[in-house]
């Protein structure tokens, strides 16, 4: 990999923890260890025009010990190699929804976005799937883009070590995870919806992820936590009210919905979290998990924006946000050459979780860097690395330096 200019380190500042289960939680500091690596130089190694990075990186371990990368379009591809410090593009599409405008199939646009196995061979995962109305006859009155976008949630597996994924639709009540509880969305100027899943992660018998919510109704913006017991039930996964997981998300395309305020989630941190979390990870050894994501803050008199990031044991009380390091982020007005950043995710090439959801004291935040022609986004975006210490409730000291190792 080659390397590219340094980000600086941002100063960190001892932020107080929310508590969590009845117990503090304990604040990650995650400072800049090295200069950038890219991972994926679009201009160079593209398959085709829309093979870019689209979504968070998510890696798995297949059955042979081989290491896989996610972090594509809508026509899923992946990165292949014997570690994750030595990956190559793979131009075979994996998997790729089939635009169909009966959106009630759940099969329009989908990303490939939280992954998760336990033997390498069977690979669950969840997708970002778009639903657009304006391509479905009669749907959406406005017919622009933006405001018939309908987010949701959908389940796909791979039995064959991540090298195809299908949607899961369990004991057949669909691939459906999440979806607002109402006919389709016709009041409304801009997207709506559950977006973004995070990685996966496993917890004492229950797997957990993160998705983010539009404002809507009865439904709250911010980060929703949900969980199963069974990856291959999409029906099975229950989102957190508040007070407990019981949450179900109800399929309006084919259920009455009822009471609707009974299938919208609760959203947790709002005031700590305000946007999309890219991934969860486990401080190794701890009970901490780790989230990072990207925001614009103001701490002491100054406002930065930059990825950031913050610490739960339960995933529903965060700790207040650390910045790691300063950029221009995806929605900012900025023309500057280095472009904009968006998308972060925190990835330990020695993670001893097949779907490395594990991170010891050294790792890489991973993060989609936009080129910018004439101040535009364009196709011309890398996936780039950057490594990072982690410490868990205090200052990093010193200059730090070196790589993980």
């Amino acid at each position: 990999m080659r390397k590219c200019l340094a980000i600086a380190v941002a100063a960190f500042f001892l932020a107080a923890a929310g508590p969590a289960l009845g117990q503090d939680t304990e604040s990650a500091t995650l400072s800049v260890s090295g200069p950038e690596e890219m991972v994926f130089d679009w201009a160079k190694q593209a398959c085709v025009k829309s093979h870019v990075p689209d979504a968070p990186a998510r890696a798995f371990r297949d059955g042979d010990g081989n290491v896989h990368l996610i972090a594509s379009h809508n026509d899923n591809r992946r990165f292949s190699g014997p570690d994750l410090n030595h990956l190559q593009p793979e131009c075979a599409v994996i998997y790729q929804a089939k635009k169909s405008n009966v959106l009630g199939q759940y099969d329009d646009m989908g990303w490939i976005s939280g992954l998760w196995t336990g033997d390498g061979k069977t690979v669950y995962a969840l997708a970002h799937m778009e639903l657009r109305g304006n391509r479905a006859p009669g749907l959406c009155s406005n017919k622009s883009y933006s405001s018939c976008l309908l987010n949701t949630v959908t389940a796909l597996v791979s039995h064959d070590g991540g090298k195809s994924f299908a949607p899961e639709s369990g004991s057949g009540t669909g691939p459906m995870v999440a979806n607002l509880p109402y006919p389709f969305p016709n009041d409304r100027t801009a997207r709506v919806g559950y977006a973004n899943p995070t990685n996966i992660i496993k917890r004492d018998g229950w797997y957990y992820a993160m998705v983010f919510a539009d404002g809507y109704r009865d439904q709250k913006r911010g980060n929703c936590v949900l969980r199963t017991r069974d990856l291959g039930d999409p029906s099975s996964w229950r989102a957190w009210d508040g007070k407990d997981f019981s949450v179900q998300f109800i399929d309006p395309f084919r259920q009455q919905t009822g009471d609707s305020k009974d299938h919208v989630c609760t959203p947790v941190s709002t005031a700590k979290i305000g946007r999309m979390i890219g991934s969860i990870s486990e401080y190794r050894g701890s009970d901490e998990v780790i989230a990072v994501f990207g925001d614009r803050r103001t701490e002491d008199g100054k406002t930065a924006s930059g990825i950031y990031a913050s610490t739960s044991k339960d995933l529903v009380h965060w700790s207040e946000p650390r910045l790691i390091f300063e950029a221009p982020l995806l929605w900012e007005d900025s023309c500057g050459a280095e472009g904009k950043v968006f998308y972060p995710s925190l990835l330990d090439p020695d993670a001893r979780t097949p779907s490395f959801q594990d991170s010891g004291d050294r790792a890489y935040i991973y993060f989609t860097r936009y080129r910018l022609t004439g101040c535009k986004v364009t196709w011309d975006r890398d996936l780039v690395r950057i490594p990072v210490k982690i410490f868990m409730g205090g200052m990093v000291k010193g200059k730090g330096g070196g790589t993980p190792q």
